[in-house]
């Protein structure tokens, strides 16, 4: 009788066992990763507002238009208009979204989030 007292190593069904894991964490990471970086345009997109001049004198309508553009040019999908919400007073215009994004993982699980942007124009 042979015996190994120092075995050292990974069996091919212990190195599955920790493969499955970690290959369903990146794939989850690569999967939520462009909602993230879809959210933090949304919120560019908005706060670029700032920086336009006539943004108080504007109709509601030409506000969302240009929110509108700003989206397109960034390819951002998930932003409808009932989404967009813009308070105007006397002082100051704001403008909040609030959007909802699906990332679908497998057949019929899906990860939901929600998110909200919020930029005040003085």
């Amino acid at each position: 009788m042979h015996r190994v007292k120092n075995q050292v190593g990974l069996t091919a069904i212990g190195l599955i066992l920790i493969l499955i894991p970690v290959g369903l964490a990146v794939y989850i990471v690569l999967r939520v990763a462009p909602v993230y970086i879809e959210a933090l345009s949304v919120g560019d997109a908005i706060n670029s507002l700032k920086k336009e001049l006539d943004v108080k004198e504007k109709s509601r309508d030409e506000i969302y238009t240009m929110i509108k553009k700003r989206l397109e040019v960034n390819n951002i999908s998930s932003v409808e208009k009932d989404d967009v919400k813009i308070q105007k007073t006397v002082n100051d215009v704001t403008v909040t979204i609030d959007y909802e994004a699906r990332v679908p993982l497998f057949s019929n699980i899906a990860l939901a989030f929600t998110f909200h942007k919020s930029a005040v124009m003085r």
